[in-house]
């Protein structure tokens, strides 16, 4: 389904989003107070504007109020990303995601309602962490409670073993899907034998994904 987002903000996070939601064929609106900013991706989005987004009078009549979702990137000053984020939540349509800066930006945000908030910086050196200790994850989702989808390749020491080797029962993990090349097996056949470079799909707590890993 088509939306309309308009991103405040269009340093590096700001404008990743707003490139990345045209690619998805959604409509977007990008503001920023930087010039140079606005004309480096005024030709990729629907409608790039130099603006100061703690005036409530320009927002409107750039139409931010009609938009479905408004992303606060602001990247560098709290103050304004908290007035911008004021103004937003102050209009009845738009769901507000914000990029917090700290720990204390996140609770003025938590206070003002915003829908999401997003740590990019944090959440991105989870990752690479995550990716250093443990490379044979491609991906993973969080869904809380500590449970965790990810998205694991087969190593060497896997090939020519089946499912059992894994010891999901014993551990509480569910094995969602098989990924072989082009190929999606769903649901995991307890007979398949894992060759080189197969995902799997699996679900559980993070301590229990940890305890199989010797596996993978």
């Amino acid at each position: 389904m088509k939306c309309t987002v308009t991103v405040i903000g269009l340093g590096n996070f700001g404008s990743t989003i707003a490139l990345e939601l045209t690619n998805l064929r959604q409509d977007v609106i990008g503001i920023d107070t930087n010039a140079s900013r606005v004309n480096d991706i005024a030709d990729h989005i629907s409608q790039a504007v130099v603006a100061d987004a703690r005036d409530e009078r320009v927002l409107r009549e750039l139409g931010v109020h009609e938009s479905d979702v408004v992303v606060v990137a602001i990247g560098e000053e709290i103050e304004a990303s908290i007035l911008a984020t004021l103004l937003v939540k102050s209009m009845p349509k738009p769901k507000v995601w914000v990029k917090a800066l700290n720990h204390h930006h996140h609770r003025i945000l938590e206070k003002l309602g915003a829908d999401q908030i997003v740590h990019p910086e944090h959440e991105m050196g989870l990752r690479v962490a995550r990716a250093l200790i443990y490379p044979e994850v491609v991906d993973y989702i969080s869904l809380g409670n500590d449970y965790f989808n990810v998205e694991v390749r087969a190593s060497e020491r896997l090939v020519g073993q089946t499912i059992d080797a894994l010891n999901l029962d014993a551990n509480g993990i569910r094995c969602l899907l098989i990924k072989h090349q082009e190929q999606i097996i769903l649901p995991p056949l307890d007979h398949y034998k894992f060759e080189f470079g197969d995902q799997l799909i699996l679900l559980g707590t993070l301590s229990n994904l940890r305890k199989i890993s010797k596996h993978l």
